[in-house]
This record gives C-alpha cells, structure tokens and sequence, in this order.
C-alpha cells in the first residue's frame, strides 16, 4: 500500500512540474469569466508536443443548460519566460452549445518555442 501512494505521489508530482500536461480538475490556467461560470465547466486539459514539436491545446467545454450557449474562447501561449507569443491566432473564436453538450476545443501553438498557455472563455458578444 505504501508502494502505491508512493507512486501515485510522484505522478501528481511529476505532471505538476512537466508545465502542459494533464492537470488536476483545478487548473490555474484557465480562466472562465463569470457571464458563464455557471453554465459551463472545462474539463480534460490536455496540452501535449505533436510529431512536429509544437504544443497542442485540447479541452472539453460542457455546456450545463438546458438551453443552447453561445461562447468564445481563445488559447494565448507563453515563451519559456512567461512572455505572451504575439500571434494572429489567439484571437477569440466562437463555438454554440446545444443543450447539455460536451464540445471539444484545440489549437496549436504558433512556434515550437511555445512551453505554455492560458485559456479563456467568455459569453459570445
């Protein structure tokens, strides 16, 4: 049993110092405005290198009404400094939300020099 915990410590150890990669249910890098705090949750965070080296963002957007929901969102990635990476595609895209729907969101970094990201989510204006 010791052996188990021990196990499990160091994973949760490890994917908190790896940067982007699946992280706990709270994740500090997402960021949902309050217009639509209580009617969507984002779930399964998932940030990893493709074949080609860039970072890879993949979140699931659960729509919690009963109603349709229009959001955007965006993806806005870091440099090893903390440093946004001015780029023409972390602009807000738009996605609708049918009634209880689970709709997968991704981007991709812009460089390979990209080590991190924050995600927004807002009501569509």
């Amino acid at each position: 049993m010791k052996r188990l915990l021990a196990i499990a410590t160091m994973s949760v150890a490890a994917a908190a110092l790896s940067g982007c990669s699946t992280l706990p249910p709270v994740d500090t890098r997402v960021t949902v405005a309050a217009d639509v705090a209580g009617d969507v949750v984002i779930s399964d965070i998932r940030c990893p290198r493709n074949q080609a080296g860039f970072l890879t963002f993949q979140a699931n957007v659960v729509n919690l009404r009963s109603g349709e929901r229009g959001v955007e969102w965006k993806v806005v990635w870091l440099d090893a400094d903390g440093v946004e990476i001015e780029t023409l595609l972390s602009s807000w895209n738009k996605a609708m939300l049918a009634p209880n729907e689970i709709k997968s969101l991704r981007a991709t970094a812009p460089r390979p020099d990209a080590v991190d990201m924050r995600f927004y989510i807002r009501r569509l204006r």
